[in-house]
C-alpha cells in the first residue's frame, strides 16, 4: 500500500495467499488422526497438540483481523504479512498385526511482519521474502 506522509493511521485488510489444508492419511485405521497430530507434537517437543490445526480446519479458517497502522508521517509503500509454520511428515507406527504408514499435513500459530519496500528484510523467513517479493518485487541486497 503506498502511504503519504499525511496519512496517519492505515488499515490493511489481510488476503489469503495460500491455503494450507490439514489432513492425515493413514494405511490403516487403527491410528487415528488424533493419535498422529499428538505424536507429531511430542515429537517436536515444545508444540502443544492443541496448538496443531486439525483436519476440516483449513488456515482460511484462522481469523484474519484488519490492521490499523500509524507510520508517523513515513512515506512510501509497506506490506503487513500474516503468516502460519506448515509442517508436511510421513511416518510409521508399530501396532500388533502390522505396521500403519502414513502422512500428516498440519500447521501451527501466526506471526506477523511489517515491511517496507525497497528495504531489504534481511530475514532467512521465507514466508517474510515470499510477501515482500509478491508485493514490492525481487529483494536487493
Amino acid at each position: 500500500m503506498n502511504i503519504r506522509k499525511s496519512d496517519g493511521g492505515v488499515t490493511f485488510h489481510p488476503g489469503l495467499v495460500r491455503n494450507v489444508v490439514p489432513q492425515v492419511s493413514t494405511s490403516d485405521d487403527r491410528v487415528s488422526a488424533h493419535q498422529v497430530l499428538a505424536a507429531l507434537a511430542k515429537r517436536l517437543k515444545w508444540w502443544d497438540v492443541e496448538e496443531l490445526a486439525a483436519p476440516g480446519k483449513e488456515s482460511a479458517d484462522r481469523r484474519r483481523y484488519p490492521a490499523k497502522i500509524d507510520f508517523l508521517g513515513h512515506a512510501g509503500r509497506f506490506v503487513e504479512a500474516e503468516g502460519v509454520q506448515a509442517v508436511d511428515a510421513s511416518f510409521t507406527v508399530t501396532c500388533p498385526g502390522g505396521d500403519v504408514y502414513g502422512s500428516v499435513s498440519t500447521w501451527f500459530g501466526d506471526a506477523g511482519a511489517s515491511l517496507a519496500c525497497g528495504v531489504n528484510p534481511h530475514t532467512k523467513r521465507p514466508w517474510i521474502q515470499e510477501a515482500y517479493q509478491l508485493t514490492c518485487g525481487p529483494l536487493k541486497n
